[in-house]
């Protein structure tokens, strides 16, 4: 099964780009590159990214000011810090500002996969923790109201995981096969909320066990 993340590389080398490109892909993982601070910035805010790669040092913004904003633009998005240029300084000014991890180049790819994988788990775990709120599972009483909020927001990757959590969290299939049987839905957003149904389902399994 496919991992269907959403991966964002902000690095000015272009090669460090390609190269994380080329393995995260072959991962199952869907992966953008941005060059440069700025640009990063709009891609986050456009794609909503699971997991941000992310270099301390590069023109126009610094990693450190990269990060910073995209938290505020949403602070549930996991960001791992990489650098050629680590110091016990800069790590711990990363973490200070919500940073998930932080790894130095030339970075070891199987330790790196294994960091993304627990940030997605952390992902998860902040999804689920949001959905399981008492004040917000006691809105979710209408699933009707609660399927129409979430239509208008259609083509985000959020929602997909939204459509998905609280049906488990309700205990309702019919919830997410209303929007599975929607003729307004695109095909490619059906085949995802599959996709992120089966991760849900797998890592809820492993819980119980």
């Amino acid at each position: 099964m496919k991992n269907e993340a959403q991966i964002l590389v902000i690095d000015d080398e272009k090669d460090v780009c390609d190269l994380f490109k080329k393995v995260l892909t072959s991962e199952g993982y869907s992966v953008s590159i941005a060059l440069d601070g700025v640009s990063g910035l709009k891609v986050v805010k456009e794609k909503k990214p699971d997991i941000v790669l992310l270099d301390l040092k590069m023109p126009k913004m610094n990693g450190i000011e990269v990060l910073r904003e995209i938290k505020k633009i949403d602070k549930n998005i996991v960001v791992i810090v990489i650098t050629g240029y680590g110091t016990m300084d800069t790590a711990r000014m990363a973490m200070t500002f919500g940073a998930f991890d932080y790894i130095t180049k030339p970075v070891d790819l199987e330790y790196l996969k294994a960091i993304i994988k627990d940030g997605l788990k952390l992902t998860l775990r902040a999804f689920g923790d949001r959905m399981k709120d008492k004040e917000i599972l006691k809105s979710l009483r209408s699933r009707q109201k609660i399927f129409a909020k979430i239509k208008h927001c259609k083509g985000t990757r959020s929602c997909l995981w939204e459509v998905a959590l609280r049906s488990f969290v309700l205990g309702d299939d019919s919830f997410m096969a209303e929007w599975m049987e929607d003729p307004e839905i695109s095909k490619e957003e059906k085949l995802d909320l599959i996709r992120i149904a089966e991760v849900l389902k797998a890592d809820m399994g492993k819980r119980q066990k």
